[in-house]
């Protein structure tokens, strides 16, 4: 019987190439939709080949909502400029996600999903939402704190039950705080993923192929 693999991941912005390849080596992703919104995070933004940020600008206060109810601020014409800069780094094969950025999302997960939908679209893994599930009520999901952070490893696993999985695939930021017994009292085997090599955005590799 083959193992049936899930991983989990913010739903960021235009995301490196790590977390792509990592979604598509699983069965099924569960977008952490009601972790806290963390500032200056990979959330709303991500560099662009010469080092350069390109972010999504947020209302204030969005530090302390989860990141569903995160809200994009329209105070400068910032969607234009970003096909712009796309279009420069990686030419008018990012017509697509342009297409989904120049749409009037109010929500910063509206727009990232749509972004990952294109990023994505060769990926077989099944999409599910910590907002949909039990387990995934809103946690802590950023901090320097073990402590603060332990609780999201009871949470990912009660998750990755419900859904019948039997393998979770952390990223290799999870040997920092992942609790593994939690898992292991489900019967749920952990994996780390393992990226090699450089980790730019990932639009460079979609428009690329």
């Amino acid at each position: 019987m083959s193992n049936y693999t899930i991983t989990c991941h913010q739903p960021n912005f235009l995301p490196g190439l790590s977390v792509i390849e990592k979604i598509e080596s699983a069965d099924a992703v569960i977008w952490l939709d009601e972790v806290t919104y963390s500032p200056h995070g990979w959330t709303n933004r991500n560099r662009m080949p010469d080092g350069s940020w390109l972010t999504v600008p947020v209302m204030s206060g969005a530090m302390h909502e989860p990141l569903n109810r995160v809200r994009i601020s329209d105070h400068r014409d910032w969607r234009k400029d970003h096909c712009k800069t796309l279009r420069q780094h990686y030419g008018h094969s990012t017509d697509a996600i342009c297409e989904e950025i120049q749409r009037p999302y109010r929500l910063l997960i509206g727009l990232n999903l749509a972004c990952l939908q294109i990023l994505l679209a060769d990926s077989d893994a099944q999409w599910h939402f910590q907002s949909h599930l039990d387990g995934g009520r809103a946690v802590t999901a950023v901090s320097d704190d073990r402590v603060e952070l332990a609780p999201i490893s009871a949470r990912l696993a009660l998750m990755v039950a419900e859904l019948g999985g039997d393998v979770y695939l952390s990223g290799p930021s999870g040997k920092n705080y992942l609790d593994e017994r939690p898992f292991h009292d489900l019967g749920i085997k952990v994996d780390y993923w393992q990226h090699t090599g450089p980790n730019p955005c990932a639009v460079g590799r979609k428009v690329s192929v």
